[in-house]
């Protein structure tokens, strides 16, 4: 059946494209997510808050609520000597650039290790401080024998471990591990040498065992946490008899954990905290969380939203999107923008806070839609897409602002895509609806974030949608692998096959670019479209005029 689609055959134009229904397509979208084994998260670096795409705990193979919710949680998982060890300062740093490329394995249990690859974006602030991180997590096929020596290491005490802590509950007593740093350069042989001086303390069922060139880890049997303290000043003192001065962290089960792989991170957290203070031997203190105070968080603020609101200092900044094949402007893709207060600097909303007893989001995107209509009334070429919040979407006073802007300034509905999440997916029937009145309308409407795992077939077969605009974490990964490419070359073609126009986000590269263009991408955004711009905000002097 023809239907009229703002695709490359008829953007604006009403031209009919032809949906084919009779041969399948290549892939569902949510089957070509799950054999490349990915999924998506976003971590919001000021509240620390984490969030997953619907399969992360099928990729992960842990249940749902096992799943981390900050990103501190999620870089406690990752083993040491696995690849990037601090996960987390390495992609906030402020100096990085706007993508990163990162290899580790987190571990979940004794036995449960995955090796992942994780990639994506930083969203920067005004300053170009990064707070809002898009990543893409992809679990690798590896064996147990490919995995790094330090986890295989580590895996192996775990297993020791294991079966200690369930001697000790078995028998009522306790046990203790001891992880060890050489201070001085080490070897595997100084590791030997130090194994033979530590015989004395030894009995029958305690273990020394190397974690690493200058790490060990020792487990003593039947020795309860009130007499660790003795324990590693007895340790230290026949290390360093040997010339092999060293820093302890422990911990002990049952009094401090009754999981292996917990024990071994309040131990891993007790010897890390030697390395930032005076002293050279730490038992974990159970109320102790972390060696130094977290770092405040900045928090965003919602009143700071409210006073923008009330003060006209919420903008528009507008991005632009080209033809993929003559990167000729198409359209722009509108964002929120705060104008800087007394002459301050600006920047970008890029996530709007909870306001309790108010729809915050619902506010500021009204504002946008006032803003964005003016400017298609002034500009009667201009073409605008604007995003819409899920919170604003539900809003039952949406629609209605919606169709009386559109009714003040005739003509400007042909001129407008509004924008919503595939998030919003995970209630079909409501958003069905909506949508088809969003239609009715006279706008065209861009499902974001296509690919994510929220959309399936059925989904897309009926939902009256222009342009499917793939998620920007998606062309980074073209240049890894086969596997990533193909991924990607088969949302496009479940897009051909439906007769939706693409549009690829994050496009940062002529190579990326090529590659789209000759796979039928339609449009493209990104560093190869150009940046934002903020526009003027109405009332507002210019900044200039502002600092003086």
């Amino acid at each position: 059946m023809a239907r009229k689609r703002q695709g490359r055959a008829g953007f604006f134009k009403g031209m009919a494209l032809t949906r084919q229904t009779q041969a399948p397509p290549v892939a569902d979208p949510q089957a070509a997510l799950a054999t490349l084994r990915a999924t998506l998260y976003e971590w919001d670096l000021d509240g620390d808050a984490l969030s997953w795409g619907p399969n992360a705990a099928t990729v992960l193979g842990i249940p749902a609520d096992a799943l981390p919710r900050t990103g501190q949680a999620l870089a406690a998982l990752v083993e040491p000597g696995s690849g990037t060890d601090d996960r987390n300062a390495e992609i906030a740093r402020p100096d990085a650039g706007a993508t990163f490329d990162l290899r580790y394995a987190l571990r979940f249990g004794v036995d449960h290790v995955v090796m992942v690859r994780d990639s994506g974006r930083r969203l920067p602030d005004g300053r170009g401080a990064p707070r809002i991180v898009q990543g893409l997590l992809r679990a690798e096929e590896v064996g147990a024998d490919m995995l790094p020596a330090a986890v295989g290491r580590r895996t192996a005490l775990l297993g020791r471990l294991n079966h200690a802590i369930a001697e000790a509950l078995r028998f009522s007593h306790s046990i203790t591990l001891i992880l060890g740093r050489v201070e001085t350069e080490a070897d595997g042989t100084a590791l030997d040498g130090l194994a033979r001086c530590l015989r004395p303390m030894l009995r029958r069922h305690d273990v020394v065992r190397p974690l690493g060139p200058d790490r060990f880890a020792v487990v003593l049997a039947s020795c309860a946490a009130w007499d660790a303290g003795s324990a590693m000043r007895r340790l230290s003192g026949l290390a360093a008899g040997g010339g092999l001065p060293v820093r302890l962290g422990a911990a002990a089960a049952p009094d401090h954990a009754l999981d292996a792989t917990e024990l071994l991170r309040l131990a891993e957290q007790a010897l890390d905290r030697t390395c930032t203070g005076p002293e050279t031997a730490i038992l974990h203190e159970p109320r102790r969380r972390s060696s130094q105070p977290a770092a405040p968080r900045a928090e965003a603020d919602p009143l700071e939203v409210v006073h923008a609101l009330n003060g006209r200092r919420l903008g528009l900044s507008l991005r632009p999107t080209v033809d993929a094949l003559t990167r000729q402007p198409i359209l722009s893709q509108a964002a929120p923008f705060l104008s800087g207060e007394e002459g301050g600097t600006g920047g970008p909303l890029l996530r709007v806070p909870a306001l309790k007893g108010a729809n915050l989001p619902f506010l500021v995107d009204a504002r946008l839609l006032e803003l964005a209509a003016d400017h298609l009334a002034r500009l009667p070429e201009a073409r605008l897409s604007l995003p819409v919040a899920p919170a604003t979407f539900r809003d039952g006073e949406w629609l209605p602002a919606l169709a009386a802007h559109l009714g003040a300034r005739p003509g400007i509905a042909s001129r407008l895509l509004v924008e919503v999440p595939e998030s919003l997916l995970r209630h079909p029937g409501a958003t069905r609806g909506r949508l088809d009145a969003l239609k009715a309308l006279g706008v065209g409407i861009v499902l974001s974030g296509f690919g994510s795992g929220y959309a399936s077939l059925a989904h897309l077969r009926h939902l009256p949608v222009d342009i499917l605009k793939l998620d920007g974490r998606f062309a980074p990964i073209l240049s890894r692998s086969m596997e990533d490419r193909l991924f990607v070359r088969r949302l496009v073609d479940l897009a051909q096959h439906l007769g939706i126009a693409t549009l690829a986000d994050g496009v940062d590269d002529e190579p990326c670019a090529r590659r789209l263009a000759d796979w039928g991408v339609d449009y493209l955004a990104g560093a190869v479209a150009g940046g934002a711009e903020p526009l003027p905000v109405p009332g507002l002097p210019p900044q200039s005029a502002r600092r003086a």
